[in-house]
């Protein structure tokens, strides 16, 4: 008798290339979610493609905070995003961590050697529910999430893709710094 497959396989969601803004997710084989941002980059739609609906709208703004609204929670009201996802300090830990608060607990978004973004509960550091592992530039990225993660999945998602497009912007500002010196007035 063959011991029966595993459910805790993890779920791997493949983009269709190396972009948090624009992009298909795939998940064994078929489309299930797009990432689409306007030109401007002021706003940026994840889309349920099965549901044929816009499951979360993160929007950048100049002035005011960033926001990231769940249609189909809060009333459908916007958030602040850094009331959703706070910067915290955690011992022992150089880098910066990012809390996340959902309905299924509380989060924290490290990185480290092995992952370039991982998502821990809080209240054990030491087995990722959710993880992306360090890729060239020219290699899809690929977001894996453990079982039992799939009520919030959407949370997940949506944190990565704003956390991952800020790792990306502070590594062009530095890239640009090398190449053409400090920009006046950024941090």
């Amino acid at each position: 008798m063959s011991p029966e497959p595993s459910s805790s396989a993890p779920q791997t969601l493949i983009f269709d290339r190396n972009s948090v803004i624009n992009a298909t997710l795939y998940s064994k084989g078929a489309p299930i979610y797009t990432v689409m941002t306007n030109k401007a980059g002021t706003r940026t739609d994840l889309c349920d493609i099965h549901g044929q609906c816009i499951v979360a709208t993160i929007k950048r703004r100049e002035v005011f905070s960033d926001t990231v609204k769940f249609p189909s929670r809060n009333d459908g009201n916007s958030v602040a995003i850094n009331k959703w996802l706070r910067p915290i300090s955690l011992p022992n830990h150089r880098e910066a961590c990012t809390s996340l608060v959902t309905d299924s607990g509380n989060f924290v978004w490290k990185t480290d050697a092995a992952h370039r973004l991982a998502l821990y509960p809080e209240e054990d550091a030491e087995v990722p529910v959710a993880f992306m592992l360090r890729v060239r530039n020219t290699q899809p990225l690929v977001l894996t999430l453990k079982e039992g993660s799939e009520e919030m999945v959407e949370d997940i998602l949506v944190s990565f893709i704003i956390l991952e497009q800020r790792i990306r912007m502070k590594e062009k500002r530095k890239q640009n710094e090398m190449m053409y010196g400090p920009v006046a007035g950024m941090p």
